[in-house]
């Protein structure tokens, strides 16, 4: 795994600079590097500690056009990640005993390469451009095994050895996997992609005082004759699949104040709404392009998904330190998955209704941890899920140095 990062990383920076050298030289350009996003496990430490990062780092400021950002970056995503198995791997049937459900982890590298362009320029000072491009060029690398929980239990191959999920032939092969491409043969995984993105950018994030709206739409392709069938990297899966992405979000603070005796919020009430759909087809879709959840959890794959949020929070008030406080969150949720079941052998199109109503309690720390409690009620039950009552815990670390 090392070699093959350290690989991604020598070949990343070297399209990285070639993008640069096609940029005229710009005084204001930038060197830059930093940290997205991080990613954590149910079955490790409780959630609490990361196990995946997402780094980006390129040159900022290149400027090609007058008062619109011109950026080239790279973007390298590597860690672990956890899945349901929501279909057999056999023939792509819906698992709907929750039981046989199983959870696996998987190790994954993965490199996005290409650049970012400003459209449409943002008047306020100091803000980012309102409509941006981008065209992004990557390589994901994946590694699936057992979970955690089966590890730690002793059961080192988890349900892979499983002749229920993974049924063997007379000769004592195991028959091609149709639910999960990725997991046929030994589990490896290699598969290029292309992404076009434009992003629309009107909105203020700021935990006290969250405003305005942004949407962003994709179109994300990785067929087959992108390099990704096992002739060329000597895996054991084909991936082959084309997809549309859109999301929208929007947040508006009603009232906020301060305390009287010290420089910190007293409360705050907000609402956020947000939206997500996407369209995916294609004869191997792997689980990573699997974007929208329900309730935080993966969708059985359909062309179709949408999922609609909506919650009403409550902030405050802040104690001991600026960013130690606590929020309630009370949250509607909605999803619709539409078509016939993806990686599957089923000609039998439907649609399903998820929806659950619900609360979250957090405690927010410093600014660095967040600790979580969630209720929720599903009144439109998921494909293998029981429904009624249901409690999750969490605590996440929301910093990194």
């Amino acid at each position: 795994m090392e070699g093959t990062i350290q690989r991604m990383r020598k070949i990343a920076l070297a399209i990285l600079i070639s993008i640069a050298l096609l940029f005229p030289a710009a005084a204001e350009e930038v060197f830059y590097s930093r940290i997205i996003n991080a990613s954590y496990l149910s079955d490790f430490a409780m959630s609490a500690f990361p196990v995946s990062f997402w780094g980006e780092f390129g040159i900022d400021h290149l400027d090609i056009f007058p008062d619109l950002n011109t950026k080239a970056l790279v973007r390298v995503e590597a860690g672990l990640a956890q899945r349901t198995l929501h279909q057999m791997p056999s023939d792509g049937s819906i698992i709907t005993d929750k039981e046989n459900q199983e959870r696996y982890s998987v190790v994954f590298s993965e490199g996005l390469v290409g650049f970012e362009q400003g459209l449409v320029d943002n008047p306020a000072e100091g803000k980012p451009d309102f409509l941006t491009m981008s065209l992004l060029v990557g390589v994901r690398w994946e590694q699936a095994f057992a979970s955690l929980d089966d590890i730690q239990s002793g059961d080192h191959a988890g349900f892979f050895d499983d002749a229920f999920f993974f049924p063997k032939d007379e000769s004592g092969e195991t028959l091609p996997v149709i639910g999960v491409p990725e997991l046929n043969g030994n589990r490896y995984s290699l598969s290029n992609s292309v992404t076009l993105s434009f992003r629309f950018n009107n909105k203020d994030n700021d935990y006290l005082t969250p405003e305005g709206y942004d949407f962003s739409f994709s179109f994300i392709m990785g067929p087959w004759w992108l390099l990704n069938n096992p002739t060329v990297f000597n895996t054991s899966s084909t991936i082959d699949y084309w997809k549309l992405y859109y999301t929208a979000s929007y947040a508006h603070t009603f009232m906020q104040a301060d305390q009287e005796d010290a420089d910190m919020n007293l409360f705050s009430l907000s609402m956020d709404f947000s939206f997500a759909c996407q369209m995916l087809f294609g004869s191997a879709i792997p689980q990573h392009e699997m974007s929208i959840s329900f309730r935080g959890d993966s969708i059985p794959p359909r062309p179709f998904i949408a999922d609609v949020r909506a919650g009403f929070s409550v902030v405050g008030p802040e104690f001991l330190s600026v960013g130690t406080y606590p929020k309630i969150t009370a949250v509607v949720e909605n999803a619709l998955a539409a078509g016939r079941l993806l990686n599957s052998s089923s000609e039998i199109g439907e649609a399903c209704l998820y929806g659950t109503v619900g609360m979250r309690f957090e405690l927010y720390i410093m600014g660095l941890f967040r600790a979580i409690a969630d209720v929720y009620y599903d009144y439109l039950v998921p494909e293998g899920s029981t429904g009624g009552f249901d409690v999750s815990f969490g605590a996440y670390f929301i910093a990194a140095f």
